[in-house]
């Protein structure tokens, strides 16, 4: 099965962030040895997904899993809920669908019925709104350049041999809240509330917000590191862009902020042209 062509945003939560029965799961789960390689995960998922039957009569029944990393006070997880998540893309998907009858097209009365009466599962975090979000984020075939305010190039942890490849980028919560909220406010102040690209970042910077403080924020390029050359892995110098664009911005000098904006752009442009390709 080959790796799916996407990049993740991740947050891995201390053990203080679940309840006493997950913490104690997840205690085990980490001292077993059980968490799963980022490298393997994405393969690992899809594997589940389509073992499990897929969507034809019930919602995949998929085991608990996660990404486990070694925090200074102990393990940090990023569970993957894969679960209450697909139960959350079929409501969605549901809710979207002008009419039941188109609805019941795309996916099977009985799976919407379980969808409904599927919980946000014991590992998710809630916005103030009551709404349930999750510890990871899909995109396919680019990197958003949200994402990108999170971090710096500096921070970047880079592996390319003939057998691995590995890009990513790992903060600790605190550096990645206080980022995105900078980047906010100087959007916010130059192009508006109301525009596009400050949305975005706002939304980020409030998903950052419902998890644990000691947290860690991971960019990781993921299979895309398998869809660019190399050199062009190396030269890669997307959080520069997005960060000098900021700076621009905050001086008012909007013509410098664009240019940067654009190189970011056209960078990933020719990556999703390749989609097309494929």
């Amino acid at each position: 099965m080959t790796v799916p062509t996407a990049a993740y945003l991740r947050v891995y939560e201390p053990l203080a962030a679940f309840s006493a029965e997950r913490a104690s799961w997840w205690r085990r789960y980490a001292a077993e040895g059980r968490g799963v390689p980022v490298e393997l995960g994405p393969v690992r998922q899809r594997r589940s997904l389509y073992e499990s039957g897929g969507l034809a009569t019930r919602l995949p029944q998929v085991p608990d899993e996660a990404y486990v990393l070694d925090g200074d006070d102990g393990p940090l997880i990023c569970p993957w809920q894969l679960h209450p998540r697909m139960a959350a893309s079929v409501r969605g998907l549901a809710d979207g669908v002008a009419s039941l009858r188109l609805a019941t097209a795309f996916v099977a009365p009985e799976v919407a019925a379980e969808a409904a009466a599927t919980g946000d599962g014991p590992d998710a975090r809630h916005r103030p709104d009551g709404t349930a979000v999750y510890h990871e984020h899909i995109a396919t075939w680019h990197l958003p350049s949200r994402w990108f305010v999170c971090v710096e190039a500096a921070e970047r942890e880079l592996v390319v041999t003939e057998e691995r490849r590995t890009c990513r980028y790992r903060v600790p919560m605190a550096r990645a809240r206080h980022r995105a909220h900078r980047a906010h406010e100087v959007l916010r102040a130059s192009l508006g509330a109301d525009n596009p690209v400050t949305r975005a970042v706002r939304e980020l910077s409030e998903w950052l917000a419902v998890f644990h403080p000691r947290s860690v924020v991971e960019v990781d390029y993921g299979g895309l590191v398998w869809v660019l050359s190399a050199a062009e892995l190396r030269a890669d110098v997307s959080p520069r862009l997005v960060h000098e664009g900021l700076l621009a911005l905050a001086r008012g000098d909007v013509v410098t902020a664009g240019r940067h904006y654009e190189q970011l752009m056209r960078q990933w442009r020719r990556i999703r042209v390749r989609e097309r390709s494929n």
